[in-house]
């Protein structure tokens, strides 16, 4: 090949390679952008008449006018600064299938419109129950607190006197529910000088397989089946006597009490933690790791004042009052959102807060600050408070808010169906006060004292609609 012959191929190539390395380097301003303009929502849950929807964006100018459709009906318009929000739909019908879309107003005249989205509302439960009533013990028994495992496992605790003659000796603490018949158990509690003994049980709480059980001064860890793995004495950590057991693991339980008490166990150390309040602390309740309630109060302290309330929230691993009061002799009730609370429960974080008083079913809004509550005069949120002559709450629990109890003195046992409430009284004899409940999916177990005097174990099964999910 002749040598310009050469050059010249030389040179075609040095071109071709040029224009290839130069065709990969765009200047900036013309370079297409990765993010493609989205709007991904998603319906995380739904209860009886409310959808929490979880809204993601991606390549839109932010702060951007949304507006949120349901059914192709504007419900919602609101001003957008972040990627990720959360979206609470409300005041929707029970068991009914709802759409919803996001819409972004580009400009006056462009909208950028996300997939539509489906789900559909709970439906109401039923205030059917088959009841089993079963006592436990001689006069003088009683039980303070019960755990739904399953439906073959149940336990309570409390004091169970199997000879009257001999009491305390020979006492019961505890009794297990195996799916056939109620077994008696006699839980050895260590004391503060070291040795064990068998005390009377106040609480139980029950997660990841185990049995947490308290004296109000002495933990005693077990499995379900009633082995015990761990006794642990902490009363010189407390303030108080431990009222309530909660916890979303084993690892990470707060124990509330006498005086304002809260005490944090880690599975192995107790730490006392400073509350802000010296009201005793009836229960405690949680959604999440980040999200503990606990609520208390006290009756009298002088001639004037009836009492005094008190409800606190984990906030960053420390607590903070919400809500604390005082009650003269002559406060205006319907001037005043709390009263006497004894116990607090919550469905999920994006609902509100509810707490049983001496007046009704309070809510607060924990998103809005807002208080409601529900009078026997006055109907202002989703619980229509029962009769006024129902004797003082002392537990309420739920699996939905459509499937919610409360438990008290004086025939106080209620189911609320998601639009009712329904008393349970013909299944209790008067005088009969109930100490505690839990509930499940299919079943519910109120524990107490009946008018003889003897310990007893209100059982009652139910068909139960679970809450609606959205994947």
């Amino acid at each position: 090949m002749k040598k310009n012959q050469i050059l010249f191929l030389t040179a075609i190539y040095s071109f071709v390679l040029l224009s290839a390395f130069t065709s990969c380097k765009e200047p900036e301003s013309t370079r297409p952008e990765n993010r493609t303009d989205s709007l991904m929502l998603k319906v995380k849950e739904t209860d009886l008449t409310t959808a929490t929807l979880s809204l993601h964006t991606a390549g839109i100018t932010y702060p951007a006018s949304l507006t949120l459709t349901r059914n192709s009906q504007p419900v919602q318009t609101f001003s957008l600064h972040r990627p990720d929000t959360t979206l609470i739909d409300t005041a929707l019908t029970p068991s009914t299938t709802y759409t919803w879309q996001a819409i972004w107003k580009k400009t006056e005249t462009t909208f950028l419109k996300g997939e539509t989205v489906t789900g559909k509302t709970m439906d109401s439960t039923s205030h059917d129950f088959t009841w089993r009533l079963d006592t436990l013990g001689a006069p003088g028994s009683i039980l303070w607190d019960v755990a739904i495992v399953n439906d073959t496992c149940v336990w309570v605790v409390g004091d169970i006197v199997s000879d009257p003659a001999n009491h305390p000796i020979g006492r019961y603490n505890a009794a297990m529910w195996n799916g056939k018949v109620w077994k008696k158990y006699r839980i050895s509690m260590l004391n503060g000088v070291g040795t064990l003994s068998v005390q009377i049980l106040n609480t139980l709480f029950h997660v990841n397989s185990k049995l947490f059980l308290s004296s109000g001064s002495s933990l005693t860890t077990m499995d379900i089946l009633g082995n015990v793995t761990k006794r642990e004495y902490y009363r010189a950590f407390n303030l108080g006597a431990t009222k309530k057991i909660f916890g979303r693991s084993a690892t990470d339980l707060f124990l509330v009490g006498d005086f304002g008490s809260i005490t944090h166990y880690n599975g192995s150390t107790f730490t006392l933690m400073e509350s802000g309040t010296t009201v005793d602390l009836l229960d405690v309740w949680g959604t999440s790791e980040s999200d503990i309630w606990s609520c208390g109060s006290v009756a009298g302290g002088s001639i004037s004042l009836i009492g005094h309330s008190v409800l606190l929230h984990l906030e960053k691993g420390s607590w903070k009052t919400i809500n604390e009061e005082d009650f003269p002799e002559d406060f205006p009730v319907n001037s005043q959102p709390t009263f006497l609370f004894r116990s607090v429960w919550q469905y999920s974080s994006s609902t509100p807060l509810f707490q049983t008083s001496a007046f009704g079913v309070f809510s607060y809004n924990q998103h809005k600050s807002i208080w409601s509550w529900d009078f026997h005069r006055q109907r202002k949120y989703w619980l229509s408070y029962p009769p006024p002559e129902m004797g003082m709450p002392v537990r309420i629990r739920g699996t939905s808010p459509a499937n919610v109890m409360i438990g008290g003195d004086h025939l106080s046992l209620l189911h609320f169906n998601g639009s009712t409430w329904k008393q349970l009284t013909e299944v209790l004899e008067d005088q009969t006060r109930l100490k505690s409940l839990d509930i499940s999916k299919t079943r519910v177990v109120a524990v107490g004292e009946d008018p003889r005097s003897k310990a007893f174990i209100l059982t009652g099964k139910q068909t139960v609609q679970t809450r609606s999910r959205n994947k």
